[in-house]
């Protein structure tokens, strides 16, 4: 960030001998970025955030196939973002969402998607296919880690496009390579907030957004240069150090799902296997989970509890909801890459007798 405040400063669109230093950032910047996910530079915009990118995605998918009548299909564990800019393009005139269910682990299925997709094409008498369909690399609560290759297979043999919301993933897992517009945000993997990626293959159906209502589409001007810059450099730090961060933050958060798991009337959510390295999830009957939260914040163990994404933070979380699983006394633990084993071991011994401790005031025993 520092380099880019010396170099990149002034306008990027002025001729001037600041503004051409400016624009070679952000070339170099992109083209790093784009190097690591494995596309070409001219198939990678740079927004101001995650939330921005799949916005502009959905919108432009919808939009390049606004003639057709089909639904837009999205999971329902998809961020909130997803859900939200999906339903809000239906009030402006767009065909209907549809949701893809998931099972007791959060997975998708793909055969329910195939057979979804055919019914849906049956009935527009052959007439366009949907818009987009969005299924996210990782879900942002769980952790469970979705499988895009069967996938993208339906999606390919129907002729639909596939949105990929690879926030939590890009840094942490291997890049997707299933996918044909992707989004992502650099802070998720350690870079700075503000700068959002959105990646869009050659060839896949997309218009670029006209302003409709209940979309912010105000103008972006150009990028924050510095950040862009240290948004490039994080990601390629977090890949250099990949292969021997994730194995770490497995065996730690195995350990905190074992421990999680141990406690009576305790149910901990995810795919036990299939999954991000860096989450954990787990609901507790007779404990409320922002309780949890406070009790373990005054001893400096900071984790959360609700939706990861919701408007109102402390509502019920949506994801946990469709996978039909216990929503009440949710907690929530995401380790960041420097976590070290000290903090975890507090963690875990800090955790059975906090719940045991409210549950006694609150006069409740386990099962």
């Amino acid at each position: 960030m520092l380099a880019g405040l010396d170099d990149g400063w002034a306008d990027p669109s002025r001729l001037h001998r600041e503004g051409r230093r400016a624009q070679l950032v952000i070339n170099d910047a992109k083209a790093r970025i784009a190097a690591l996910l494995d596309i070409r530079t001219d198939e990678l915009t740079i927004v101001r955030s995650g939330t921005h990118a799949v916005r502009t995605a959905i919108e432009g998918l919808a939009q390049a196939r606004r003639r057709s009548s089909a639904p837009m299909i999205v999971s329902t564990v998809e961020h909130s973002c997803v859900i939200d800019a999906s339903e809000a393009l239906t009030l402006n005139g767009a065909s209907a969402v549809r949701h893809l269910g998931v099972d007791r682990d959060g997975l998708v299925d793909p055969s329910e998607l195939a057979t979804l997709l055919s019914d849906l094409m049956a009935r527009a008498d052959a007439g366009p296919p949907p818009p987009f369909v969005a299924v996210q690399s990782v879900n942002q609560e769980t952790g469970t880690a979705q499988p895009l290759d069967r996938v993208a297979e339906i999606t390919r043999s129907a002729d639909v496009p596939l949105l990929v919301d690879a926030s939590q993933s890009l840094g942490r897992e291997d890049v997707p390579v299933h996918w044909d517009v992707m989004a992502g945000s650099a802070h998720k993997w350690g870079g700075p907030a503000g700068i959002g990626l959105l990646a869009i293959r050659t060839g896949v159906r997309w218009r670029a957004p006209t302003p409709v209502r209940g979309l912010d589409r105000t103008s972006d001007g150009f990028p924050d240069v510095p950040a862009l810059l240290a948004a490039a450099a994080s990601l390629e730090q977090a890949e250099r150090e990949r292969a021997v961060v994730r194995p770490r933050l497995l065996a730690l958060t195995d350990q905190i799902r074992a421990t999680a798991a141990s406690i009576p009337d305790v149910e901990v959510v995810g795919h036990p296997t299939q999954r991000a390295a860096h989450l954990v999830t787990f609901s507790c009957l007779y404990v409320a989970g922002d309780a949890i939260v406070g009790a373990l914040d005054r001893i400096d163990l900071s984790v959360a509890s609700g939706s990861a994404c919701a408007s109102v933070q402390h509502g019920p979380s949506h994801v946990l909801a469709a996978m039909g699983v216990l929503t009440h006394g949710n907690v929530r633990i995401g380790l960041p890459a420097d976590v070290t084993d000290a903090d975890v071991a507090r963690l875990i011994d800090a955790l059975p007798p906090v719940v045991a401790a409210i549950r006694a005031d609150a006069g409740t025993v386990g099962l």
